[in-house]
């Protein structure tokens, strides 16, 4: 009889593509996944479209609200509670594992209460709130980034797992193709400075879903070599293959990404992300060599031909290598065989 899993991730991709990952090597090896999450969620459309049983709870933040709110937030949770009791009765998994999001929070809870091991995975550098307060109960904790949780949880390093295969790249020796990143729903700052950089490049933007026309029209007099502009990359693999530089928020996965594919870039942190986790982020790469950070309020053109300019052969050499000394090798093989063994 195959082992049963109940994967518990929601609210952003951040939460969603790493438990995804997990999700398909588990299904390799004939264990029995099901998925707990958010109604009317990004994972309550997604996971069914991968073939994978899904169970949408009520789910609300509590961070911040207004009282009025905050008492709505509470009866949510409270009948979102209930709803995740009779998943766990209606499945009784054999272990469940929370990557974040107030599923997870409620998931997590209850696997304590039935005495079903409760596995959790950290995705940032400074752990989310759900996970800060379930890894004090957990029977093992994974993170992605050294040091994310105190010693004394003893965590164990894993990195993030990725949905993508990286594809083979040659390191670079100067950079000519640019790579940035957007976002899904664009970063807006990032979308109006890069067209105004003075160095020749090949440049593939993506600009986020709200942001093409915009971008389009700011690349209309500049001087590069060849232009790629797409709302959304559907390659990820390629694209990273492709860039000797990306230049991009901070976001988890992006990191790692970056370190998956060894592929150097600059990094302007989202100034207003909670406990300003992308800086922390972004310093994982800058501290170790593998990176460069640039704040949002130092952000420039001018600063961006500056930094292109210094990345010399020796330099890309330098950050190229230190990239590689970050890698964890398959991190979803890695959590899998933890949860199975």
């Amino acid at each position: 009889m195959s082992k049963k899993v109940l994967i518990m991730a929601g609210g952003t991709g951040g939460h969603i593509f790493p438990a995804l990952a997990i999700t398909k090597e588990l299904e390799k090896r004939e264990v029995t996944v099901e998925w707990l999450g958010g109604n009317n969620s990004m994972e309550s459309e997604l996971i069914p479209s991968h073939g994978i049983r899904f169970h949408g709870v009520y789910t609300s933040g509590i961070r911040g609200k207004k009282f009025i709110i905050l008492l709505k937030a509470l009866f949510l949770l409270s009948y979102g509670f209930i709803q995740t009791i009779f998943v766990f009765l209606k499945f009784r998994p054999n272990m469940v594992i929370g990557m974040g999001g107030f599923a997870s929070g409620l998931g997590g809870l209850i696997a304590k209460i039935f005495f079903v091991p409760l596995f959790i995975h950290e995705q940032n550098t400074i752990p989310g709130t759900t996970n800060k307060l379930l890894s004090k109960i957990s029977t093992k904790c994974f993170q992605a980034f050294e040091n994310s949780f105190d010693e004394n949880i003893d965590a164990i390093t894993t990195g993030n797992p990725i949905l993508f295969k990286p594809h083979p790249k040659k390191e670079p020796t100067e950079v000519k193709n640019l790579l940035v990143l957007g976002g899904s729903l664009g970063a807006k700052t990032i979308n109006q400075t890069i067209p105004k950089i003075k160095t020749p490049l090949n440049i593939w933007h993506q600009t986020g879903k709200n942001h093409l026309k915009e971008v389009n029209a700011l690349y209309d007099n500049t001087s590069h070599s060849e232009v790629k502009i797409e709302s959304f990359i559907e390659n990820m693999a390629e694209a990273y293959a492709w860039a000797d530089l990306v230049i991009s928020r901070a976001g988890a996965m992006t990191v790692s990404e970056l370190i998956a594919t060894n592929t150097i870039a600059i990094l302007i942190p989202y100034p207003y992300a909670i406990d300003n986790h992308q800086s922390v982020n972004a310093q994982h790469l800058s501290n170790n060599g593998a990176g460069i950070l640039i704040e949002e309020k130092d952000f420039s053109s001018e600063v961006i031909d500056k930094e292109i300019s210094q990345l010399n052969t020796e330099k890309l050499n330098e950050m190229s290598n230190s990239l590689s000394s970050l890698k964890v090798q398959h991190p979803e093989q890695l959590i899998a065989d933890y949860l199975l063994n």
